[in-house]
């Protein structure tokens, strides 16, 4: 059994296979994908909660152009039960019961994005031969988010400024927290290059990917410039 939920008529839905992978897959990449894809931009774009983020144009367009155009035609399982996974998800996140705080999601977003986003991403590659627009600019908000307006290394984390003029603190990896610190007054070019290339962060140099550096450089730039929903709404 992978799992049970309940549809439109409360009855429980039992899934009975061999093997558990697929579904597994499907969990990762779209569920906890959407919200690692989405949600750093957001906060920096004002947004607390994952409900707010669902009652915006462009974040909600944002999050369903990612799933549905570049998530969902990677992964090995029936096309209909992915959509119908990707609907029950946006529901989900549009919870009035739950305050789901985007700043508790983005606790160890480096491990997180390595895992449940940059598959599909090189997976969208391979199968097309061109970048995925959101995928790609998801990882730029990831940069975004642990350089933005650098104030301090503490022992909690790292402290950044929003637009909105709160400071908060990045928590992850005490390594990754380093890395960001070190290379807080680089250029756009030079931080993007040295997150891109630090094999230890994503197990590979993804500089190789042809027009991948180039293209994160510009969506960085363009969320610093512009603010990252002008940057999410690019994409659309």
């Amino acid at each position: 059994m992978v799992g049970r939920f309940a549809d439109d008529t409360d009855r429980l839905i039992v899934a009975v296979v061999p093997d558990v992978t697929p579904y597994k897959k499907r969990k990762v990449r779209i569920l906890n994908g959407a919200h690692t894809g989405f949600v750093l931009g957001a906060y920096l774009a004002g947004f607390d909660i994952v409900r707010d983020c669902m009652h915006d144009d462009t974040v909600l367009g944002f999050m369903n152009k990612m799933l549905y155009e570049e998530v969902i035609p990677t992964l090995p399982l029936d096309k209909d039960d992915l959509m119908n996974f990707a609907a029950a998800v946006q529901d989900r996140f549009n919870n009035p019961f739950v305050n789901h705080e985007l700043m508790s999601i983005s606790l160890n977003s480096t491990s997180k994005w390595r895992a449940r986003n940059m598959p599909s991403l090189l997976d969208y590659i391979e199968i097309n031969g061109k970048l995925p627009a959101c995928l790609t600019m998801s990882l730029a908000a990831y940069i975004a988010f642990y350089s933005n307006d650098v104030q301090a290394l503490t022992d909690a984390g790292l402290v950044c400024r929003r637009a909105k003029g709160n400071e908060y603190t990045v928590s992850d990896d005490r390594w990754a927290l380093e890395f960001y610190w070190a290379h807080k007054d680089d250029s756009v070019e030079d931080l993007v290059h040295a997150v891109l290339s630090n094999a230890y962060m994503w197990g590979q140099d993804l500089t190789y990917i042809e027009g991948f550096e180039a293209a994160v450089a510009q969506d960085l730039a363009l969320i610093r410039r512009e603010g990252a929903l002008a940057a999410y709404a690019s994409c659309l």
